[in-house]
């Protein structure tokens, strides 16, 4: 059990750690920090604090460094802290309600933005389409043999595709518009699992005809399905080399091997998507062995009260936890408002 002194010089420690990069000495606390006690009582505190599990001492320096307990305490202390200015604040809120774009821009501009404000490499991962319903569909002939489709669902994504068409289409390009109004009218509202395998049996006069939109069906069931695998956007990954922690070039390549793969970044943050508050993993509280020297900051966004993905940054357990908190929260906050702007 802490007593408020501990509390106090575990809180500067982690702190002043957090600031330099450098093992942390009782005169360096005492000097910077008014803790209304002598360097010899802080060199005390800091031996029992690294007895404790908080803290531990480098065998190469003099000055002590903080375990994942330590930032733990500390992460769990500053909870309640602001880490963006009321400033910043009110620039990103104002940034996202004026953005006027589809969902894929904006999920990229989350991106960038996150990573701007906490100089840490971020992470969004969209909403599969798999979980989406068809909105509507749009036929624009290109030439006489390609058709574009365009899908847009009720998630607000646009998706789009390219067909060629093998068969001779010039009657079907010339009624494209009778075949949008019947895909709208029979697939609105379905999803790629009910819309895949489905055949319309329609009794249109020209069989070709009838061939033709059941092609389309497939191809649409396939444009809606390709989003069953995880949309990764990532920003930031040039910062790993700005740590200190990441001098060593076998674990950078290590992490940055690891954040190309989608299926590992949704493994690491998908506790975000059931979490009410933002998620803080750190060090050795995640699982895979590949960031067990980083710390996971994330958390969800929404449409409609429905959660759809999710949202943080990676970087080394050493970070400004205050700031990574609140951004996490503000972007996934205006970032949700602006996605819901957009469906409507």
């Amino acid at each position: 059990m802490l007593d408020a002194r501990k509390k106090a010089i575990l809180f500067v420690a982690v702190q002043e750690y957090i600031l330099t990069a450098e093992p942390v000495s009782s005169q360096r606390l005492v000097e910077k920090y008014q803790l209304g006690v002598s360097s010899a009582t802080v060199r005390n505190e800091l031996a029992m604090l690294e007895e404790m599990g908080y803290l531990y001492h480098p065998h190469t320096s003099a000055g002590r460094v903080p375990t994942d307990t330590g930032y733990r305490y500390y992460v769990d202390s500053t909870s309640t802290k602001p880490g963006l200015t009321m400033q910043e604040e009110r620039a990103i809120t104002k940034l996202f309600s004026d953005l006027n774009r589809e969902m894929e821009e904006l999920l990229q501009e989350a991106t960038q933005i996150l990573s701007n404000l906490t100089s840490q490499v971020s992470v969004v991962l969209a909403p599969p389409f798999k979980r989406s319903i068809l909105k509507h569909i749009d036929l624009v002939c290109l030439s006489p043999r390609h058709v574009l489709v365009v899908l847009i669902t009720d998630k607000g994504q646009v998706l789009k595709r390219t067909l060629s068409l093998e068969l001779n289409s010039g009657y079907k390009i010339k009624d494209l518009s009778i075949v949008e109004q019947l895909l709208n009218e029979k697939l609105q509202g379905m999803g790629s699992s009910e819309i895949s395998g489905l055949k319309l049996d329609i009794g249109m006069p020209d069989p070709e005809m009838e061939i033709f939109i059941n092609l389309l069906i497939d191809e649409i069931a396939e444009i809606l399905a390709s989003g069953d695998k995880e949309r990764v956007f990532l920003s930031g990954t040039s910062s790993i080399f700005n740590q200190p922690e990441f001098e060593d070039l076998q674990r950078v390549q290590s992490l940055l091997d690891s954040l190309n793969h989608g299926y590992r970044l949704l493994k690491w943050m998908e506790d975000s998507l059931v979490s009410k508050e933002v998620l803080v993993r750190i060090g050795s509280e995640n699982v895979d062995q590949e960031i067990k020297d980083c710390s996971v900051v994330a958390s969800h966004y929404q449409m409609d009260s429905e959660t759809v993905g999710s949202l943080g940054i990676i970087g080394p357990t050493r970070m400004n936890y205050a700031r990574a908190i609140s951004a996490v929260e503000l972007i996934a906050n205006v970032l949700s408002r602006a996605l819901n702007e957009l469906r409507s």
